[in-house]
């Protein structure tokens, strides 16, 4: 039991410090989750832009799961490994 003043402010640091590292640990997951889900997005109109220049240029750019997610982690990056891979290998 809580017996003076000075042990209710050290439980009460505590206890915020505590809460703060709880916070701190769930938000980080989620924030790079969000950060994905954003990426990915921007990954498909990326797909389709390219997609659309890719016609004249003859390259055919596939979206599916794996290319979202392969441009969403690489960024353009990934875009010009898709079109080598198109390129190479079809």
């Amino acid at each position: 039991m809580i017996e003076s003043m000075e042990q209710l402010i050290a439980l009460l640091v505590f206890s915020a410090f505590v809460i703060f590292l709880l916070a701190k640990l769930f938000a980080s997951p989620l924030q790079s989750m969000l950060k994905l889900m954003l990426n990915s997005v921007i990954a498909v109109v990326l797909l389709c832009f390219a997609g659309i220049i890719g016609e004249y240029l003859g390259i055919n750019f596939p979206i599916n799961p794996l290319t979202i997610v392969l441009v969403a982690i690489l960024g353009l990056p990934g875009l010009i490994l898709i079109a080598l891979m198109n390129f190479l290998l079809i």
